[in-house]
This record gives structure tokens, C-alpha cells and sequence, in this order.
């Protein structure tokens, strides 16, 4: 596999990833990665919802809670939506 940072092909074994799957870092630039990474996606709604909620000024911990999500994707995909209203 190669670095999509870099371009690095050479890995070795870095332990693993909730003792299942194997972790790999690149020699080269120090990466970390796991072949095949389970991404978890969240509706459309969700996002809605949440960007909503913190435009009527919710605290973005409570969301994240209130929604049962990573408090960390609620402030990424505030900060999304934030950089594309700047674009308009």
C-alpha cells in the first residue's frame, strides 16, 4: 500500500487497533494506517440538526451528547459548513 502523503511504500507492524486489526506505519514519513478502516457515517439529518442546533447557540459538547456522536465529528462538521458559507 502506498503513502498517499508521501508516496512510501515501505511499512512495517505497529500493533493493532482494538486487538483486531493490524496497524502499519510508513518507514519513511511515519504514518500510521489500517488497511481497510471501518468509517461510521452519519445521516445527512444529523449534520443538519446539529449545525442547527449550534447556530441557536447550543454548546457543542451538549450536542454531541444530545445526538450520541463524537464530540470531534459534531465540531468538524461545524467547521465544514462554516468554511463552505465563507465560500458563498
Amino acid at each position: 500500500m502506498r503513502c498517499v502523503y508521501y508516496g512510501s511504500e515501505k511499512t512495517v507492524k505497529n500493533g493493532k487497533l482494538n486487538q483486531e486489526k493490524q496497524r502499519y506505519l510508513y518507514k519513511e514519513c511515519g504514518k500510521i494506517f489500517v488497511e481497510n478502516p471501518e468509517r461510521r457515517h452519519y445521516p445527512d439529518n444529523l449534520k443538519k440538526i446539529a449545525i442547527r442546533l449550534y447556530t441557536d447557540g447550543v454548546e457543542i459538547a451538549v450536542i454531541a451528547r444530545s445526538l450520541e456522536v463524537p464530540y470531534e465529528t459534531v465540531r468538524s462538521r461545524i467547521w465544514v459548513a462554516g468554511e463552505k458559507a465563507i465560500k458563498k
